[in-house]
């Protein structure tokens, strides 16, 4: 909540934090997801066949699964959790007590995962060979289970549709919200070809593989890559079904954004027109450096999605509930007691957030300086540091006061990025004076 102590990361910032273990753990979860599909489908073709070398290089796949997605994967999903808990904690608290079974149903999953990977790796050439597809298939089922509740919630952020906090149904209306079907297809294709191109990546770098096995394998690829050209469809689905402030972030509100989500969807496409072209020259021995462009641009697509939609989800963590500064809309007041808009503009925001003053101290024993720096951090850190990424200082130098309050007063029309300021005008007038230091006024 907003009177839970916020994490402070100097230079960097909060957000970037969770950005960047986010952008990585995503595109390691959805590969694994991806993977799953990949090596148990060929497995099963291998063994039909009777391709003892295909069985031998998807050995080397699975392990590929194991070490990457289940040991750096691992690491990274816990610094999701952890970075965000100290962010944002109070959009983390109302997204467990609303989807606290869907998050229960995810961990579930997630050690299922954890067993069957351990369980199909250890156990090749060890079972049947069709036992151990069994065990292959479970992991991928669970995998594709995983990505599906999750996308659940997330998408449910940025189009949280008809929801209504703890009303009747609200769980599935959550869940079941504008954007989850295509983008739950989107993510599904994706997965697919980032294994796809982690499959041809692996052959073209490693040694003494028989030509009918590198043939398998590599068709079997680029055959999955294919189908993420339909994400171009279904992100004009997914546009459709936006909160119209989110369509006017990428129709030029935030050129940042609108040039990520295009750099996404051209990556992708560039995947799908090489897998196509290479499947038509029958190109069974892809270069390293092929290979390694694949994997390059299958990543930029994901991050660069991902990060579009992380942007145009602003000024709120919770569309039309919850602002970036964890203080909830007017909507919430009657079931948010403590850091409701309508409540902070009445009592100040530094009353919703004690963490925010020096240790040992109340807001009457502060003088008027060191009210505008906790103002700061309780309405501004979570989005600006001082000096750094998204810097304050920078940003207003040369600002005069007028013109610093003007912002304050009107920062949700000026920037509709930006949240409306929480506090109280006593708080605006002590928060000007702090910013006008950064800015340079006497």
């Amino acid at each position: 909540m907003v009177e839970y102590p916020i994490f402070d990361v100097p230079m960097l910032g909060g957000a970037l934090v969770i950005a960047a273990v986010a952008i990585v753990h995503v595109v390691i979860s959805h590969f694994s997801v991806g993977a799953g599909v990949f090596v148990t489908l060929a497995e099963r073709r291998a063994i039909t066949a009777g391709e003892p070398g295909t069985m031998a290089l998807l050995k080397k796949y699975a392990m590929l699964i194991l070490l990457v997605p289940y040991v750096l994967g691992t690491v990274t999903g816990a610094g999701i959790w952890f970075t965000v808990a100290l962010v944002s904690p109070r959009a983390i608290s109302v997204l467990i007590h609303q989807f606290v079974w869907d998050w229960a149903a995810e961990w579930v999953l997630f050690v299922i995962e954890v067993v069957t990977i351990y369980l199909y790796f250890f156990t090749w050439d060890r079972i049947r060979p069709r036992a151990h597809n069994a065990i292959g298939w479970t992991f991928a089922v669970a995998s594709v289970l995983t990505l599906l509740v999750i996308n659940a919630i997330l998408s449910f952020m940025l189009t949280s549709g008809a929801w209504q906090p703890h009303a009747h149904l609200a769980v599935w209306k959550g869940i079941f919200n504008p954007s989850y079907v295509p983008t739950s297809l989107m993510r599904l294709l994706v997965a697919l070809a980032l294994a796809g191109a982690g499959a041809v990546a692996l052959v073209a770098f490693v040694r003494d593989i028989a030509d009918e096995a590198r043939r398998r394998v590599v068709r079997l690829g680029y055959t999955m890559m294919l189908p993420a050209v339909l994400c171009v469809p279904l992100a004009g689905w997914t546009f459709a079904v936006l909160p119209q402030r989110a369509k006017d972030f990428l129709q030029g509100g935030a050129p940042v954004m609108g040039i990520f989500l295009a750099l996404g969807m051209a990556s992708l496409l560039v995947v799908t027109l090489a897998a196509a072209l290479s499947l038509w020259r029958r190109d069974d021995r892809p270069s390293t450096l092929g290979a390694t462009l694949l994997v390059l641009l299958a990543l930029v697509g994901m991050g660069s999605m991902e990060f579009a939609r992380e942007g145009i989800r602003k000024p709120y963590i919770i569309d039309g509930f919850m602002y970036s500064t964890g203080v909830t809309t007017e909507m919430a007041e009657g079931i948010d007691p403590t850091a409701n808009l309508a409540r902070t503009r009445r009592d100040g925001v530094l009353a919703a957030a004690p963490w925010a003053l020096p240790p040992g101290k109340t807001i009457a024993d502060l003088d008027a300086a060191e009210r505008g720096r906790c103002v700061y951090r309780a309405a501004c850190l979570r989005c600006h540091s001082i000096e750094g990424y998204n810097a304050l200082r920078p940003l207003v130098v040369g600002w005069s006061r007028p013109t610093l309050r003007h912002l304050l007063d009107r920062m949700d029309e000026v920037k509709p990025s930006m949240p409306p300021f929480p506090g109280t005008d006593a708080e605006k007038d002590v928060l000007v004076d702090f910013l006008a230091t950064l800015a340079g006024e006497p």
